[in-house]
């Protein structure tokens, strides 16, 4: 909650500047100008590097007399948000010989009351000045462990917008509706029977965190560029990366990037779903009960954003080598079954450390794209999770991958002659910034902005889903 309240504020105040969002309130209170945050690069070429502070300072890892930082603070703003997200809709999934329906609706209300708002920022002239041949202490076993990963870059902190006086963030959630052969949700939950005879399940939440004065709620960072012999120096630049020298001018292992086949002439988002092909056929390849049980376990997932961040990231872990950690996933119980799951599937291919497709990578992969998606777009999804719907849109984004027309008469695209079907489809490409037309008897895609990374994220979520969903 905390989290997606920090994302709201730079949404509307940074959404194409350098704050990072402060996703943990525990380290928050210790982010202060001149800390050390980790960066992390990540596994997939379009995934934003992620940022974990640590409990240190720069002073901490110097050899030699510390630094006095120049920190100058000044007003920021005042902030007072409220989102409100009001949702309904129904969806339909075959799943072996079993078959879910659901139906409903709910709302949901983020209010956000963090008052006041200042700003610290080192003065970063006088940090280059003291930081001049100075020497990191190599030894120290934060670095030594940030050296060990090869994925890793030290970053300080720069500035921090911080809260001044205590503010509270709310969250309200209401839901209801109809549901037949539910297959199991990880909520305290009212049940009872509408005037149709069928089941009706509703929740009503509430809650509140209450925030301190000198929380931090974002950051930004100046990357190190340390060499061999311990001295460093300041990444000023954005396009200016840092990391550590390792026998020779070579930097951080950068994020796997992918091509297609030499000699095509393809469009850069069909280039980028050729490279991942493999993936969608190991998914597509697994045992149907495995399959099944994935499929089921996913469509589950889509109505909770939370949750596709937690497993996301312990599917991270997992392709890098490291275990997961087990607090974050006792806050979603059905995580632990969803990556038991997977890891029995991978067998002894448990890393992805050399990309080769695996059940695990292609799981993260799937996860991945879920995870850079809005709720909005996930909502929309989760209702097209129908074996017919998925396949008819599968058969959309090849065709928008290699910029061509669909024939409505498609046999592929029959399920599309419903106007509720059409509909969904056309408001999940619009939540993705992709425009759905009919013109006479074809079917026209239309990304809005070539840069824009959600229609490779719906082109992934799709293949994945389409790999995994049992036929009919």
């Amino acid at each position: 909650m905390f989290a997606k309240a920090t994302k709201n504020v730079l949404s509307e105040i940074d959404t194409e500047g350098s704050l990072i969002p402060m996703s943990r309130l525990n380290d928050s209170d210790g982010l202060v100008p001149l800390s050390l945050v980790i960066k992390r690069n990540r596994y997939w070429f379009w995934q934003r590097p992620k940022y974990q502070p640590s409990d240190f300072k720069l002073n901490d890892v110097l050899v030699g007399d510390p630094i006095n930082p120049v920190v100058v603070e000044t007003d920021f703003l005042t902030y007072n948000g409220k989102v409100v997200d009001n949702k309904s809709g129904s969806a339909a999934a075959e799943i072996g010989p079993g078959s879910i329906n659901v139906g409903g609706s709910g709302s949901s209300k983020l209010q956000s009351s963090f008052g006041n708002l200042k700003k610290q920022e080192v003065d970063v002239q006088k940090l280059l000045q003291d930081s001049k041949s100075r020497v990191l202490d190599l030894q120290h076993s934060l670095i030594q462990q940030i050296r060990e990963t090869q994925r890793e870059v030290l970053t300080v902190v720069k500035e921090r917008i911080f809260t001044t006086q205590p503010c509270t963030v709310t969250e309200e959630v209401q839901e209801g509706g109809t549901c037949t052969g539910m297959l199991g949700i990880n909520k305290t939950i009212k049940v009872s029977v509408n005037d149709k005879g069928k089941s009706f399940i509703e929740y009503d939440t509430n809650v509140s965190i209450n925030i301190p004065p000198k929380t931090t709620i974002a950051y930004s960072v100046i990357e190190l560029d340390v060499a061999h012999t311990g001295q460093y120096g300041l990444c000023l630049l954005p396009n200016v990366k840092g990391g550590f020298e390792v026998d020779g001018p070579v930097k951080v292992k950068q994020a796997n990037s992918l091509s297609a086949a030499p000699g095509k002439t393809t469009s850069k988002l069909q280039r980028d779903l050729e490279g991942l092909q493999g993936q969608f056929i190991v998914l597509s390849k697994l045992p149907s009960n495995t399959r099944c049980s994935l499929f089921q376990q996913i469509s589950l997932f889509l109505q909770n954003s939370v949750a596709i961040s937690l497993l996301e990231d312990a599917l991270e872990d997992l392709c890098n080598g490291m275990q997961p950690d087990p607090n974050a996933l006792d806050e979603v119980p059905a995580l632990k079954a969803t990556l038991e799951l997977v890891q029995k599937a991978a067998g002894s291919n448990s890393t992805g450390q050399q990309m080769k497709p695996s059940a695990l990578t292609a799981t993260y992969l799937l996860f991945s794209s879920l995870d850079e998606m809005t709720d909005s777009a996930l909502f929309e999804l989760k209702s097209c999770c129908s074996y017919a719907t998925l396949q008819s849109l599968l058969h959309l984004v090849q065709n928008m991958a290699s910029n061509k027309k669909s024939s409505s008469k498609d046999a592929a695209l029959a399920v599309l002659a419903e106007e509720k079907v059409f509909k969904k489809i056309t408001a999940l490409f619009d939540s993705c910034n992709v425009t759905l037309l009919k013109e006479k008897d074809s079917l026209v895609t239309k990304i809005r902005n070539p840069q824009d990374r959600l229609p490779f994220m719906l082109c992934i979520a799709i293949k994945g889903l389409a790999s995994l969903v049992p036929p009919v």
